[in-house]
C-alpha cells in the first residue's frame, strides 16, 4: 500500500507541475526563515557549555553607578577588585576566585611586537591573576595548567593568536613585548602555554591572557577603587537563592566598615533608591543578561516573531493550494471509497503526499541556507555554519521535529477534507462539500493579508525613522573630524598643530562611540540636581563644533576657565533657569563647597545612540581634558583633503611611537555604526516583508483558483444570459477585495501597537504617521485585485458550453 501511495504521490507532483512548485517553494523559504532563526538562537544558547565544569562557575556583579550610561545604579559585571578577595574569604564554597581585566569599550586592543615584525593590535588581550585556569578548565596544547601563571611576565595564547603571531602552536619559551598604550615602554612576556580554542561560543572569550601583576593588588585606601570582573569556582551545584543572600550580607556588612574608615554616613550615602548589592550570576546565564544592554532574546524577539509568522503563512499557503485542488481529486477519493478504502488509508495518502512535499521543500531549505547564511552572517554579525556547527546533531533532531510538525499542520486539513468527500455526491459530479471549508480558506487568506499589511506597514513607519535618525541634528558637525584612540600628550598635540589643514587639536571624556560619564550632584538654590560631568580641553567644544546658545564657550584668554567656570547644555540648564548666564551653583567636595559659574550654553549633542536622551552636562576645563584613560584626541580640519592630512598624521604618530599603531575612525564612521544596528533590522524586515507578501500574493492565487473553479457554471450560466467578461471580473473580485479590507481593519491596530512600542526604544523619534497605513492600504487592495483579475479573467474568457454540458 505504501509503495502504491508513493506512486500516486509523485504521479500527482508531477501532473500538478505549477501548484507542486508553488507549494514547495513557498514552504522551503518560510522553512529557511524559521531554520535561520534555529541556527542562530542555538548559537546563543550555546554560549558557556563548552565544558560540564563551568556549571560551577559564577560571575560577580556589583550594584553601583560608576561607568552607567544614565549615571544611575545597575548591576554590573566590573565591580571593585576587592571583592575578590571578600569571596574568597568569606563564601566558604569558594574552590578558586579569579580576577581579570575587563573589556572596556575605548581599548581596541593591545599592541604586540616579536622579533623582526612590525607591532599588530591583538584584541582582547587580558590580564588576569594566576587562578584564572583554576577557574575556566581550558585544555592546554602546550604549558602546564597549574603552573602556567605561576610567575609574573607570563603569558598564555589562544592557538590562533601562536599562529598568527609565529605561524606555529609550538611557540612555549618564546617573548613577545606588549605595548598597552601608545606612550607605554612596554613589557616582555614569556608565553608559558597555549590552549585550544574551545568548541562553542565564550562569554569571556580572550586571545591570551597575561599575569602583569595589576590583578593582584588591591587598593591600599579605602576611597580608592580598581575595577575587574571577578569569576568564582564554587562546590556542587549550589542554590543561587541562598547564594546571593550570603554574598548580600557580606557585601554590606564589608561597605559598613569601608564607609567607616572614609567616614561617610552608610544610610546617608544609601537614600533616594540606592541600595548595595552583590549577587553571583551563573556563567551561562553571563551572555544572555548583559549590562546596558538587551539581552541577545529581547533583540531577537522581533525576528524570531517574524520567521515564525513566514513559516505560518507558507503553511497557510500550503493548505489553501492543497484545497484549492481538492475538487480535481474528488472522483478519485469516490472510486477508492467505492473499492473499499477506509477513511484512515486516505489521511495516510494524503499525509504522505504532503511529507514528500516537506521533505523537497527541507532539502531546498538547506540548499537556501548555505547561500542566505553569509549575507545572514552579515547582518547580525555573527559566524555561523550549518555543517560545521557544534550543535549539528541538535539541528538534524530539530529539524526532524520541525518536519514532523509542517507535515500534520500542512497536511492534515486537506487530508482530512479530501478523505470526506461522499462517493455518491461526487461519482455524480456534486462536489458540494468542497464549500463545507469556504469559510477557514477566507479566514487564512484574511491571516495572511493582515501579516502581510503589518509588514509593509512597519517598513513604511522605520523607513521614516531611519530619514528622521539620519537627518536628525546631531548638535556638532561630524564632517572632517576624527577620533584618535590616544590620550592627550602636548608634545604629539603641538607637532600636529602645525600640520597643514588641522584647525583643531583637543580630548575630551564625552565624544559620540566612546563616552566617560561621571555622575555629580550640585546645589542650585538648595536644590540638588543630579549632572553628568564631562572634562575638556580649552579647544574641545570648539573641535566638535558644538552650536552656542548664550554666552560662550571655553577660551584660554579667561585664565579662570580652569578653575571654577563651567559650560551647560541644554538638558542642565533647564534646571537653572532661561538664562543661566552669570550664575553660580555649588558644589560639595571633601567637606568643602566650591561655587562655579555658568559662562556658556551649547545645544545638546549626542554622544550615543537616539534610544539615549541627552544626559543633563556639566563641561569643566581641565589641562589634558579629564581623566588619563580617555583614549579621545580629537583632531578637525579645515580642508575636505583629510586623507592626505591622515597620512602625515600617521608619520608623526610612527616617529613618536613605533611600537603601537595608530588607530582612528572618523565622526562620520562612528554615527553609521551606530546607525547599523537599526538598519539591519529595517532591512531584514523588508526582506522579510517581500516574502510575505509574496506568500500570500500565492495564497491568494490559490483561493481565487479553487472560487473561479467552483464558479465555473454560475460563470457560464452568467455569460449565457449576456454578462460581459468585465461584469464576471468585478464579481469574482468582490469577494476577495472584502477579505483584504476586513484584513486591513484587523491589521491596523496590530500595526500601531507593535511599531508605536518599536518607536517607544527611541528617545528622540517620529510621531506615528498615517501615510503608511493608507500606502499599505492601497497597495494590498492593488495587489489583490491583480493577482484575482488574472483567475478572473480566465474564467470569464473560457467557453461556457463546456461548463454546461452533462458529462
Amino acid at each position: 500500500m505504501f509503495k502504491l501511495n508513493l506512486k500516486i504521490a509523485l504521479r500527482n507532483l508531477f501532473k500538478n507541475k505549477v501548484y507542486a512548485f508553488i507549494n514547495i517553494g513557498g514552504l522551503a523559504l518560510g522553512l529557511t526563515a524559521f531554520v535561520l532563526m534555529l541556527l542562530y538562537i542555538n548559537h546563543e544558547e550555546s554560549y558557556d557549555t563548552w565544558s560540564p565544569e563551568l556549571k560551577n562557575v559564577y560571575q560577580i556583579r556589583e550594584k553601583h553607578d560608576f561607568f552607567t550610561p544614565d549615571n544611575k545604579e545597575h548591576w554590573q559585571d566590573m565591580t571593585d577588585s576587592r571583592m575578590g578577595a571578600l569571596v574568597r574569604e568569606k563564601i566558604p564554597q569558594a574552590i578558586a576566585v579569579t580576577r581579570v581585566s575587563p573589556d572596556w569599550d575605548f581599548v581596541k586592543g593591545f599592541s604586540v611586537k616579536i622579533e623582526h615584525a612590525n607591532p599588530v593590535i591583538i584584541s582582547r588581550m587580558k590580564d588576569a591573576d594566576q587562578n584564572f585556569f583554576a577557574v575556566f578548565p581550558y585544555k592546554f596544547i602546550q604549558g602546564n595548567v597549574e603552573t602556567a601563571l605561576n610567575n609574573p611576565k607570563s603569558v598564555v595564547l589562544k592557538e590562533q593568536t601562536a599562529l598568527r603571531l609565529f605561524g606555529t602552536n609550538r611557540v612555549l619559551g618564546k617573548t613577545i613585548k606588549v605595548v598597552m598604550w601608545r606612550d607605554d615602554k612596554g613589557q616582555d612576556l614569556t608565553i608559558t602555554g597555549v590552549v585550544e580554542e574551545p568548541k562553542s561560543a565564550q562569554s569571556v572569550a580572550f586571545n591570551a591572557i597575561m599575569r602583569t601583576g595589576e590583578q593582584e593588588s588591591d587598593p591600599e585606601q579605602a576611597n580608592s577603587s580598581h575595577y575587574c570582573q571577578v569569576y568564582a569556582k564554587l562546590s556542587g551545584g549550589g542554590d543561587t537563592s541562598s547564594l546571593n543572600k550570603s554574598l548580600q550580607k557580606v557585601y554590606v556588612d564589608f561597605k559598613k566598615a569601608s564607609f567607616v574608615k572614609r567616614k561617610i554616613n552608610f544610610n546617608e550615602f544609601y537614600k533616594d533608591g540606592k541600595t548595595p548589592g552583590l549577587k553571583a550570576v551563573q556563567l551561562n546565564a553571563v551572555h544572555g543578561n548583559p549590562p546596558f544592554k538587551m539581552s541577545w532574546f529581547d533583540k531577537l524577539k522581533p525576528v524570531i516573531g517574524i520567521s515564525a509568522f513566514l513559516l505560518l503563512v507558507s503553511i497557510i499557503n500550503f493548505v489553501n493550494l492543497a484545497t484549492a485542488q481538492s475538487v480535481q481529486r474528488a472522483k478519485e477519493v469516490g472510486v477508492k471509497k467505492v473499492l473499499g478504502s477506509y477513511k484512515s488509508q486516505l489521511i495516510g495518502q494524503f499525509l504522505l503526499e504532503s511529507a514528500l512535499q516537506s521533505v523537497v521543500s527541507l532539502f531546498l531549505c538547506v540548499v537556501l541556507i548555505e547561500v542566505v547564511l553569509p549575507i545572514f552572517n552579515h547582518q547580525f554579525n555573527v559566524d555561523l555554519s550549518f555543517w560545521h556547527n557544534p550543535q549539528l546533531f541538535v539541528m538534524i533532531i530539530q529539524l526532524i521535529g520541525l518536519f514532523i510538525l509542517v507535515t500534520l499542520l500542512a497536511g492534515f486539513y486537506p487530508a482530512w477534507i479530501l478523505s470526506n468527500y461522499n462517493p455518491v455526491s461526487v461519482l455524480k459530479g456534486n462536489y458540494e462539500n468542497g464549500l463545507k471549508g469556504i469559510a477557514l480558506r477566507n479566514g487564512l487568506v484574511i491571516f495572511q493579508f493582515v501579516i502581510s499589511v503589518t509588514f509593509i506597514i512597519s517598513i513604511g513607519v522605520m523607513h521614516q525613522q531611519t530619514e528622521f535618525m539620519n537627518n536628525k541634528d546631531l548638535g556638532f558637525e561630524k564632517s572632517n573630524l576624527i577620533n584618535i584612540k590616544s590620550n592627550y600628550e602636548n608634545d604629539f598635540a603641538e607637532r600636529l598643530k602645525r600640520i597643514p589643514g588641522v584647525q583643531y587639536v583637543a580630548t575630551t571624556t564625552q565624544v559620540m562611540g566612546n563616552a566617560f560619564n561621571v555622575p555629580e550632584e550640585i546645589i542650585y538654590k538648595g536644590n540638588n540636581i543630579q549632572v553628568n560631568t564631562v572634562t575638556v580641553t580649552f579647544d574641545a567644544l570648539q573641535a566638535l563644533g558644538v552650536k552656542v546658545l548664550q554666552g560662550r564657550i571655553f577660551n584660554k584668554e579667561y585664565k579662570q576657565d580652569t578653575v571654577n567656570t563651567v559650560v551647560m547644555n541644554e538638558a542642565a540648564a533647564k534646571f537653572i533657569s532661561k538664562n543661566p548666564v552669570g550664575k553660580t551653583y555649588s558644589l560639595k567636595s571633601d567637606d568643602k563647597f566650591l561655587t562655579f559659574q555658568i559662562v556658556g550654553v551649547i545645544k545638546d549633542y549626542h554622544n550615543e545612540g537616539f534610544d539615549k536622551a541627552v544626559l543633563p552636562t556639566v563641561y569643566k576645563v581641565t589641562r589634558l581634558g579629564g581623566t588619563s584613560n580617555t583614549n579621545n584626541l580629537l583632531i578637525r580640519f579645515n580642508t575636505s583633503k583629510s586623507s592626505e592630512i591622515i597620512k602625515k598624521i600617521e608619520a608623526e604618530w610612527i616617529s613618536l611611537y613605533p611600537d603601537y599603531p595608530m588607530e582612528y575612525t572618523s565622526m562620520d564612521n562612528v554615527f553609521k555604526d551606530i546607525l547599523e544596528e537599526n538598519s539591519r533590522f529595517i532591512n531584514m524586515i523588508m526582506l522579510f516583508s517581500t516574502v510575505s507578501v509574496s506568500l500570500s500574493l500565492l495564497g491568494l492565487f490559490a483561493l481565487s483558483t479553487f472560487v473561479a473553479k467552483r464558479r465555473k457554471r454560475e460563470v457560464a450560466v452568467r455569460k449565457v444570459l449576456g454578462a460581459s467578461n468585465l461584469q464576471i471580473v468585478n464579481l469574482l473580485n468582490k469577494s476577495f477585495l472584502i477579505l483584504v479590507v476586513i484584513a486591513n481593519l484587523i491589521s491596523w491596530p496590530i500595526a500601531y501597537i507593535l511599531i508605536k512600542k518599536w518607536l517607544d526604544g527611541f528617545a528622540y523619534r517620529i510621531d506615528m504617521p498615517i501615510f503608511p497605513f493608507l500606502m499599505a492600504t492601497v497597495v494590498s487592495v492593488i495587489i489583490a485585485i491583480l493577482t484575482v483579475s488574472i483567475q478572473a479573467r480566465r474564467a470569464a474568457i473560457s467557453d461556457p458550453v463546456n461548463a454546461l454540458k452533462y458529462e
